[in-house]
């Protein structure tokens, strides 16, 4: 019995520490998607926005990243975590957008998809984790909830965002 309830922490363990790394992968995803935005649009307001959300992303890979090796996990050096493949095309995708639509909206329709795939990310990873993993993660996705409604407060200016 007791090898049973070993296995199964195990294999708990293994299944957080793989969720973990995928939320750092996204997390610098997003990170870069945000560094992109920044170089990609116009409006002062706008670059520093994104500057502060790639800032916000990265910290919260680092803090994952920091959990993970908490747990057990190998974590990757501050700054040099990579993304995922995925990560990579969507954002070759973003520069044609941006290129298709000559101006800031499709940059900024960008992120709003961006954002929003984040937090899908975290409302998965949430029912696998206990305190205080938990708490992070929900203050985390808190934050992107807030970065969805700021991004749509910082466009106000240039009129009503795309949905």
């Amino acid at each position: 019995m007791q090898s049973v309830t070993r296995e199964h922490e195990n294999h708990r363990m293994s299944t957080q520490l793989d969720r973990l790394d995928g939320l750092v992968k996204t997390c610098i995803d997003s990170a870069e998607e945000y560094r992109r935005a920044a170089a990609d649009v116009g409006k002062e307001k706008l670059v520093r926005f994104f500057k502060k959300q790639e800032a916000a992303r990265r910290r919260d890979a680092d803090e994952l990243n920091w959990a993970r090796q908490q747990m057990g996990g190998e974590a990757e050096k501050s700054g040099q975590e990579s993304g995922s493949l995925g990560g990579f095309i969507d954002r070759r995708a973003m520069d044609l957008s941006v290129v298709m639509s000559k101006g800031d909206t499709g940059v900024v329709d960008w992120c709003r998809k961006d954002v929003r795939a984040v937090m899908a990310e975290y409302e998965k990873a949430l029912p696998e984790f206990i305190a205080p993993m938990r708490t992070i993660l929900e203050r985390q996705l808190a934050e992107n909830r807030a970065t969805l409604a700021a991004l749509d407060k910082v466009l106000e200016p240039y009129g009503r965002p795309r949905s």
